[in-house]
């Protein structure tokens, strides 16, 4: 057989599939194989064909059971006592049988995610322009001649344009965005088993001394009794066998076990098979339906993760275009106000008096249209980013649960998967005493009606049979106790006649309502009658004579080595020629006899729910010097009183032979003596 270490190594090439989702590349995968590899293995004994006959004979022995002698066992107690000391003391027996079994499982997955994000923006912008124009035109004139008259007119003309303008604008944005998530998962299995079963006997006792001078303790031991046992042959029975079938190895499957589940829940040898048997009866079909269920729930769970992760790339994609965006824009509108400074620098040279109007062109305010714009798609494009990220998060989560579901119910399920394998190989290892269980529950009828109908070979002689007899006096092994105590006998053999073979059924032959034994494959039946090999197998435990009777064809394994011995010493003092004829054999038979593994007789001691009480009373007595001498004195003065009453008791005794019948203990006697009537006169 390969190694672990080969094997596996020969196995990686081959890949996961449906029928086997391990592949070759786990150490479970292999414990798998191996196990199929045990079970499709051979027996390691051999058995019967089913419907193959036999015959045999059922030696049944009684066993006698003597009652001996009392003996006591070990000390259970010693209880001292002083004199005249009284102990009460209470006997409680008290059985208590408690059962519990708690099985809890609290799972408990809390996730609190919350985040704020403000963003403020707030701008003001403020454009004034003054344009200030300052002219003076002087105008002088003069009318008339140079030396006669002249007019001098002088025109001043001034003036002052001024323009002046104010833009203000004021941008105030703020997005503010909070996002708060908790999820929150909990299983929680509790089963409380509790069973109680309490049983109170209370006993009151005294126990005392009563010496007055001497001690006492009790002593208190356990009381057995013990019997001698022996065996002897009481009954004999011709049966028949018939074979019963037996499953292939490779048929004890999943179907196999649950179909005798509730027999083998009954018969298991190991309570640590019991949980396989109980998970493959009622948890199995539903624990791969649940692992379907769990993977699936697994695998939508991942589809999702992988969607919101494919839109969070493309949500991060439009986010960075908007940033572009945002930035081309916020370059226009910078080029856009270069460009209308640049005009209205040039306007302000040749057009000071703005008779041609402002040089704005609006395109600073489109570039400006164009910004907010952009802010805002990239504000909206943040956002979007920021639900797709919590919508990864809570999916992550619920697929990481959905995988630890699907992990614990998968280990869960190979676990026992390979308990039940090994389920399997226990009973296939064991499949003579299961079978035997499962027989012993088949109804009687059913039994019956399975093996009424089966043909059963019967050798029928043709003749009668020969009888070859050894006459009295030999020393035949059989007969040697016969021969010891001077019994008549002779040994009868019987000769093989001429038979002929005969088909029965069995239900003629056997009595199928009861099955006597089991023994491997084989199913024991009492026979209705004998047939010609059952009687030749009896024929040594056969005693003919005026009725036929039974005996044991170890004549000496009811004889113990004692009994033995004296029977020897008898016959050789009776008859010394008799014993050295039989000397020799009898020799022999004792030796047979002490190397016998039947014992001759066993002493076995059973103890009682009884004590055995026994006192030991102290030697040396408890009281004072001054007591004992008063104790003597008041004992010679008792024996003073009893010898008085012994001479009172003589005195007593010589008055009665004297005749005086009085009471000699009478203090004073009154005797009234007179002849006359005293009478009383009577008035008239």
């Amino acid at each position: 057989m390969p190694t672990y270490s080969a094997a596996a190594a020969a196995a990686r090439s081959a890949d996961a599939s449906e029928s086997n989702p391990l592949g070759g590349t786990s150490r479970l995968a292999y414990l798998l194989t191996q196990l199929e590899n045990k079970l499709a293995e051979r027996y390691a004994f051999d058995v019967f064909e089913p419907g193959a006959i036999n015959f045999g004979l059922m030696v049944t022995y009684r066993q006698k059971w003597v009652p001996q002698d009392y003996q006591v066992g070990e000390l259970v107690k010693t209880i001292p006592l002083a004199p005249k000391e009284i102990k009460r003391y209470t006997t409680k027996t008290v059985s208590k049988k408690t059962r519990t079994q708690k099985e809890l499982d609290d799972n408990l997955r809390t996730q609190r995610d919350e985040s704020t994000d403000t963003t403020r923006a707030d701008e003001e912008i403020v454009t004034k322009a003054v344009k200030k124009t300052n002219f003076n035109l002087t105008a002088q004139e003069t009318f008339g001649k140079e030396g006669s008259w002249s007019v001098t007119a002088t025109q001043n003309a001034g003036g002052s344009s001024e323009n002046e303008s104010h833009k203000t604008k004021k941008d105030f944005r703020e997005a503010v965005m909070k996002s708060a998530k908790e999820y929150r998962e909990q299983h929680k299995v509790e089963v409380d088993v509790s069973e109680i079963a309490e049983d109170e006997s209370t006993g009151f006792h005294e126990i005392q001394n009563p010496n007055d001078e001497l001690a006492v303790t009790y002593l208190l031991y356990e009381l057995e009794r013990t019997y001698l046992i022996s065996e002897d042959l009481y009954k004999l029975t011709p049966v028949i066998f018939v074979a019963n079938e037996v499953p292939a190895p490779n048929a004890i499957d999943d179907a196999w076990l649950i179909e005798h589940d509730w027999i083998l829940n009954r018969a298991i040898l190991d309570d640590s098979f019991r949980p396989a048997l109980e998970y493959l009866t009622k948890s199995f079909t539903g624990a791969e339906v649940n692992i379907k269920i769990l993977e699936a729930n697994a695998a939508a769970a991942k589809e999702l993760v992988d969607k919101l992760n494919q839109q969070l790339q493309l949500q991060v994609g439009i986010l960075a275009a908007n940033q572009r965006s945002l930035d081309d824009a916020v370059g226009q509108m910078i080029a856009s106000q270069r460009v209308e400074g640049g005009l209205t620098f040039v306007k302000g040279i040749f057009d000071p008096l703005k008779i041609t109007g402002d040089a704005d062109t609006g395109a600073v305010d489109a570039a400006e249209a164009m910004v907010e714009y952009a802010r805002d798609t990239l504000n909206r494009a943040e956002r979007e980013r920021a639900r797709l990220l919590s919508l990864v998060e809570v999916a992550a989560t619920a697929l990481q649960t959905a995988v630890d579901k699907l992990a614990l119910a998968v280990k869960e399920h190979y676990d026992q998967v390979a308990a039940i394998d090994r389920l399997r190989v226990h009973v296939k290892e064991n499949i003579l005493y299961y079978m035997q269980a499962i027989w012993r529950q088949e109804p009687p009828d059913q039994r019956y009606f399975r093996l009424y109908d089966l043909d059963v070979p019967e050798i029928v002689a043709e003749a009668s049979a020969e009888l070859t007899t050894a006459g009295p006096g030999t020393t035949a092994r059989r007969g040697l106790i016969d021969a010891i105590r001077g019994d008549d006998y002779a040994m009868t053999i019987v000769t093989v006649p001429n038979y002929r073979i005969e088909a029965r059924k069995l239900r003629d032959v056997a009595d199928l309502d009861n099955v006597l034994a089991y023994t491997g494959n084989y199913m024991v039946f009492a026979l209705n009658r004998n047939n010609f090999i059952t009687l030749r197998m009896m024929q040594d435990y056969l005693e003919v004579g005026n009725q036929v009777g039974l005996r044991d064809p170890d004549e000496f394994g009811n004889l113990s080595i004692t009994q033995l011995r004296d029977l020897a010493v008898r016959i050789k003092a009776e008859d010394p020629t008799a014993w050295e004829t039989i000397r020799e054999d009898f020799e022999e038979r004792l030796i047979d006899r002490l190397s016998s593994p039947r014992m001759e007789g066993e002493l076995v001691i059973v103890p009682s729910s009884s004590l055995y009480i026994e006192c030991l009373v102290g030697t040396h007595p408890l009281l004072e010097d001054f007591k004992l001498i008063h104790r003597a004195l008041d004992v010679k003065k008792v024996q003073a009183e009893v010898r008085r009453a012994e001479l009172e008791n003589v005195r007593l005794a010589a008055r009665a032979l004297e005749g005086e019948r009085s009471d000699p203990d009478i203090e004073k006697t009154i005797l009234v003596r007179g002849d006359a009537i005293p009478t009383m006169p009577v008035d008239d």
